[in-house]
């Protein structure tokens, strides 16, 4: 299951990739009870449906490519793979002054690289100066509010000035121009993980001020040199896999296993079938084919759930659609909400395996709260009832006619991912008396289709991977946020839902407490105004071979990829 994005559709993108024989994954056996204490040696291997196209974090915007790089590459600090808040990583704190404008960070004296020289912040200060400097600008976003990010891009400066370095290299200090709320979690990163400077700084030069060059070109880009993670790059075989193995220096402990393989497949039949063959290790798996696995694998596979508490899919209304103008009434979107069954569908699309939804923020959110959340429970006469207080009345053959005598007829577009759903959503409109017509596109041309500077769409069936601080809304429903590559897909305008979320992510006040009120109330409008017809959280199914011991989901993964098992990567193991 294509599970490995950043912000990504989780319901839209089609996967492709391609496959080659590799030797069976070490310790694919019976399902017998573990005995005794946890044994090192052997190698994993993790089946994906999609493929790694580079393994520089600063250059990639591919989340399957984090699921290499985010094993070799970490960031300052890391989620709790529980609860999503940031704690201790290679900083062991982090202190934030009281204006919002001076972040520190404390870095662990214990961290080496893979080659064992000492990590330091000037590795974190190189692979912010390289991502600001990057030809491919990708993430260099994320440090336009850092003081002097300017003179620093345009070359007027060798280093950028509100980045220091204590001469013990174990502080970094970064001074923003102006405060943000979500820096820390921004800033933790370096553009994506921290890169060892003593490598890299061959290639590319961070005290030069010549823009001709950058750390684009470096041939360690995708042969990376060292690491901090659990495992150590040995060898990328395009098309077919990538092969780590172990670390000896990693500060949290060596890991147990020697090897570590992630291995591209075409398409998630053919994961299933090097997961029923022993071929891999783990993979993700879609709710279809669980029954099939356990019944063709018995006791050699064991099923993992946890539910994602960063991924939730939806159907999102244009507020703005010219054909149809009805999407701008709240009662109609309330109409389509009340109308939809949504516990049936997670029956029948998600076979059970989702927890439903009713606005933005999870339950596993800090800020979430359900206390006047409405739950729109399915009621076909209060959707009608909802239709014709907004000005609709029913027409002869059986499909509401709005105001302006058209017919309440309209697109609900989704990837080939969104077509069950689609289909049964078209099945229950049908039944209050809207016309639905599914069209299943392809991810690329939907992305360009629903971008905000277009309007010529109704609906769409998505899904998001979001982060685990409450300003992802802003990415989505800031009234601000409608311009190309912008995500307000559904041109979602609410006065008071916007100056909410800028308060939050620019404060003057960035305490949780403080935070936790304003999201709290993004929450319910977003609940009443239904921009989006929340539908559920799906669950991370991940089959193993019932060799690998140790193995678990959490809520959070540590990386932003959506990956939910990494979380205690060098204490698993493999019964012999």
């Amino acid at each position: 299951m294509r599970r490995i994005f950043a912000i990504a559709l989780a319901t839209f993108i089609v996967a492709t990739a391609c496959t080659s024989s590799t030797p069976p994954a070490t310790g694919t056996g019976s399902g017998a009870p573990a005995a005794g204490s946890p044994v090192a040696g052997g190698r994993i291997i993790y089946g994906i449906a999609d493929e790694i196209t580079g393994l520089q974090p600063l250059l990639s915007g591919v989340g399957a490519d984090e699921v290499v790089w985010g094993q070799l590459y970490p960031r300052l600090m890391q989620n709790n793979p529980d609860t999503g808040v940031l704690g201790p990583g290679l900083a062991e704190r982090l202190e934030q002054s009281a204006d919002g404008l001076t972040l520190t960070f404390h870095l662990r004296k214990d961290v080496k690289w893979s080659d064992g020289v000492p990590f330091t912040g000037e590795d974190y200060k190189y692979s912010v100066e390289a991502t600001i400097r990057a030809k491919a600008p990708i993430r260099k976003p994320v440090f336009s509010r850092v003081v002097g990010f300017q003179d620093y891009n345009e070359g007027k400066t060798d280093s950028l000035a509100g980045l220091q370095v204590s001469a013990d290299g174990m502080t970094v200090t970064i001074r923003l121009s102006s405060a943000l709320c979500t820096a820390a979690r921004s800033l933790v990163s370096a553009g994506g993980g921290v890169l060892p400077k003593h490598h890299f700084v061959k290639d590319w030069n961070n005290k030069t001020t010549d823009l001709t060059k950058s750390i684009d070109s470096s041939p360690l880009n995708n042969a990376p040199p060292a690491s901090l993670g659990p495992w150590v790059f040995k060898e990328w075989q395009k098309g077919v896999q990538v092969t780590l193995t172990k670390n000896p220096n990693y500060w949290r402990g060596a890991p147990l296993l020697d090897e570590y393989i992630v291995k591209s497949y075409a398409n998630d039949a053919a994961v299933k079938a090097a997961l029923l063959t022993g071929e891999i290790t783990f993979a993700y798996t879609l709710p279809t084919d669980v029954e099939e696995i356990q019944k063709t694998a018995g006791n050699k596979l064991a099923l993992s759930r946890a539910t994602v508490a960063s991924n939730y899919n939806y159907l999102g209304w244009n507020m703005k659609s010219p054909k149809a103008p009805w999407l701008a009434s709240k009662d109609v979107r309330q109409a389509l909400w009340y109308g939809l069954n949504v516990k049936a569908i997670i029956d029948k699309v998600q076979l059970g395996y989702a927890t439903q939804m009713f606005s933005h923020y999870p339950k596993q959110s800090f800020v979430y709260e359900p206390t006047g959340l409405k739950t729109y429970d399915f009621n076909p006469a209060t959707a009608k009832s909802l239709l014709e207080k907004a000005g609709a009345k029913m027409g002869a053959d059986g499909v509401y006619v709005w105001s302006n005598g058209q017919p309440m007829a309209m697109r609900l577009e989704g990837g080939q991912g969104a077509s069950a759903l689609m289909q049964v959503a078209t099945e229950q409109y049908k039944a209050i008396g809207i016309k639905i017509e599914p069209i299943v596109q392809t991810g690329p041309v939907l992305t360009a289709r629903l971008d905000p500077t277009q309007v010529d769409h109704e609906g769409h069936a998505g899904g998001w991977f979001i982060s685990p601080d409450p300003d992802s809304a802003w990415i989505f429903f800031n009234a601000a946020q409608q311009n190309k590559g912008n995500f307000n897909w559904v041109h979602y305008e609410n006065a008071d839902v916007t100056k909410l979320l800028d308060q939050g992510r620019f404060g003057p006040d960035c305490t949780d407490a403080t935070r936790k009120t304003l999201y709290q109330q993004v929450n319910k409008m977003l609940n009443e105004d239904a921009p989006y017809t929340w539908l559920w959280q799906p669950e991370s199914l991940m089959f193993h071979s019932t060799a690998l011991q140790g193995f678990s989901q959490k809520p959070y993964g540590l990386t932003t990829s959506g990956e939910t098992w990494d979380w205690n990567a060098e204490k698993l193991w493999l019964r012999k």
